[in-house]
């Protein structure tokens, strides 16, 4: 089966018919959920894409080193005037330059209508473009020359390359062969990149190995969890709840006998503190406290009528009050001088 799914033992097992369609259903679809045909379009569309492109970037390589060539020319016109005969040949090839990159940029059609002329910048075309290049004539030299430059600076780049992907063996290898080795560099990397998604695709499978193992050891942890938990209560349960029964009924009994010699113990004391002699005393004095409490209880009763005989006056009785102290002060000051007076009284 080809499909990413965790499928347990027990799940095969007691799912048979959907094992059956997950069967079927791997013959026509990928592991990654796409179905077979439309994954055999995508790699060809895919191989396609990648042939475009590397006749594509072929050209743009091309194009930008050119560029780069009249850079440098330009940068070493300004520190060394050139001689007439190159400066010429690199007049010649940025007029070439530009011309082919201004053809690039005629057309300018957005749609696609048969049967109609395409329109283009300016009403101008590729031909009009090519007539008027003064260097149209010597054109096949003009390539000549490039191309052999263009082929030394593309190898001097490529053996740079060369020595960055492999700089312990770039030392001791000729100029030739480290060339025909820069020439396979593509494939290597190639090669390498293939082996980086083998390892990735390969480190996948092996995390969906252990997570599969995983979510299997946790079923069979779960399984026996259960089968423990069982024999638990049918062996070890039993035998404890006898035993908790037995160790129950004797704490009771045994407290059952404390409290009882408790209640034994409070009879003895309350017999030994309470004799006969000790009852009729403590009756004489309960007697006695009575007939206090009886007593003051009067004495309360005639304090609070007096007390609301004395509010129900007014507040202004509380003046009369006050001359009344003030008066009985008085009365017993006269009375002291009296006091002291008679005794010299006497003498004489």
């Amino acid at each position: 089966m080809s499909l990413p799914l965790h499928l347990t033992a027990y799940d095969v097992e007691h799912n048979k018919e959907f094992v059956k369609l997950l069967t079927s259903l791997s013959k026509h679809l990928t592991d990654t959920g796409v179905s077979v045909d439309v994954e055999k379009d995508r790699v060809q569309a895919e191989e396609n894409l990648k042939q475009e492109k590397l006749a594509y970037l072929q050209l743009h390589l091309l194009h930008l080193e050119l560029q780069e060539l009249i850079m440098d020319f330009d940068i070493e016109s300004h520190d060394m005037a050139p001689n007439t005969e190159t400066k010429q040949f690199y007049d010649a090839v940025k007029q070439c330059l530009y011309s082919a990159e201004v053809c690039n940029y005629l057309d300018c059609n957005l749609t696609v209508q048969e049967n109609t002329p395409d329109p283009t910048l300016l009403g101008l075309t590729k031909e009009d473009i090519n007539r008027n290049n003064p260097h149209k004539k010597h054109m096949k030299h003009i390539e000549q020359q490039l191309i052999s430059q263009l082929e030394e600076r593309l190898r001097n780049k490529c053996e740079t390359l060369l020595s960055y992907y492999q700089p312990q063996k770039q030392s001791v290898d000729s100029s030739g062969l480290s060339f025909a080795k820069s020439t396979q560099l593509p494939s290597l990397l190639e090669r390498e990149c293939c082996m980086l998604k083998e390892e990735k695709k390969q480190l996948r499978q092996d995390k969906a190995k252990r997570d599969r193992k995983f979510w299997q050891y946790y079923q069979i942890l779960i399984e026996w969890a259960n089968v423990l938990s069982e024999v638990i209560k049918k062996h070890g349960l039993k035998s404890s709840m006898s035993e908790n029964t037995i160790v129950t009924n004797w704490l009771s009994a045994r407290c059952q006998a404390v409290c009882l010699k408790i209640n034994c113990l409070e009879t003895d004391v309350l017999c030994d503190t309470y004799t006969k002699e000790s009852v009729g005393a403590l009756k004489q004095i309960k007697f006695h406290l009575n007939h206090a409490i009886n007593d003051c209880e009067k004495e309360l009763g005639r304090l609070s009528q007096a007390l609301k005989a004395y509010e129900s006056l007014g507040m202004g009785f509380d003046k009369l009050v006050k001359e009344f102290g003030k008066l009985q002060e008085a009365i017993e000051t006269q009375r002291w001088a009296l006091a002291e007076l008679n005794p010299h009284t006497d003498e004489d």
